[in-house]
């Protein structure tokens, strides 16, 4: 498979920067030396229409809240960090948490879940979960209505919303209103023509790809919740927005789960980013594309949350 052209803004921001984290990921993966180092906050965004405000579960599990002045009985939103299941924290993605607050006019409360490998499978699923669980308790005092709540992350986040929307479906637990996965890490597997092909390109490898879920899940993803591609019934799940970046090895199997929700008769909506890599609309939110892919999911959220 040739590999699509990236994005001319995203590659001039690359040939500008010697970061490790862009060129080389294997470098991040290859050992968890680093892991600690990635787990630190730095420069979290503010905005002055949105408080935020850290809350603890009985267990100690961090719930990171957002709302803006003006909430009240507004949607509600379950937001689950990137960072390959190993790395990052809430604030690694307070801009989004803040633009999803202010632009879909929603709370959102942002679980700070335990890394593998210290802690894998099925530690950050069931942190998702009772972040979730915490989340409707706790509507009403946060100004929020739980009969209007989405899920949504990207990456490995967006494993855990996928993850979480399963759950809920499998044990009857809170009513979810719309799943939103952003190039989510579905399948351990690894056997996509993206995840074979797409080798060498920047932000996201096969390498650091089959390290990830080594850390993960050292035995081997289990079920569904583990990896969302394995789950053998996708029937009854929340509308779906599925959004891919057209250059990471994770695209494949993005497009398969989307055309298996639509099969299921979940409706869903696909969008792939053209020239996008792994995380575009995080550490490139600057470019054209990187707005394009923040402002669709806005528009997905309100559609979905505010009709």
């Amino acid at each position: 498979m040739t590999t699509p052209a990236i994005d001319p803004e995203i590659q001039a921001t690359l040939d500008a920067t010697d970061d490790p984290f862009l060129h080389d990921p294997d470098l991040i993966f290859a050992t968890t030396a680093r892991f600690p180092a990635l787990r630190t906050v730095v420069d979290v965004p503010h905005d002055d229409r949105v408080a935020v405000q850290d809350h603890y579960t009985p267990s100690g599990l961090r719930l990171r809240v957002y709302r803006t002045a003006n909430a009240d009985s507004q949607p509600l939103i379950l937001m689950l960090h990137s960072g390959g299941f190993v790395h990052s924290r809430p604030e690694t993605e307070e801009a989004r948490a803040l633009r999803y607050a202010t632009d879909v006019g929603a709370v959102v409360v942002s679980v700070d879940y335990r890394h593998a490998p210290e802690h894998p499978y099925p530690a950050a699923v069931e942190d998702a979960y009772a972040g979730l669980l915490w989340a409707v308790e706790h509507a009403a005092e946060l100004g929020a209505d739980p009969q209007r709540l989405a899920v949504a992350g990207c990456s490995a986040g967006g494993a855990l919303a996928a993850a979480t929307a399963l759950r809920a479906r499998d044990i009857a637990g809170p009513t979810i209103r719309f799943q939103l996965l952003i190039y989510a890490g579905l399948d351990d597997r690894l056997n996509t023509p993206s995840a074979r092909d797409f080798t060498d390109i920047p932000v996201l490898t096969r390498f650091a790809l089959e390290r990830i879920w080594e850390y993960y899940a050292p035995d081997g993803a289990p079920d569904g919740y583990a990896a969302p591609a394995r789950a053998a019934d996708l029937t009854g799940l929340p509308p779906a927005l599925v959004m891919v970046a057209e250059v990471d090895p994770m695209r494949d199997e993005n497009i398969a789960y989307a055309a298996r929700l639509s099969e299921a008769g979940v409706n869903t909506e696909l969008v792939q980013v053209p020239g996008a890599v792994h995380g575009f609309d995080l550490m490139f939110a600057h470019t054209t594309i990187g707005e394009r892919g923040l402002a669709t999911q806005v528009r997905a959220l309100r559609e979905a949350l505010h009709s």
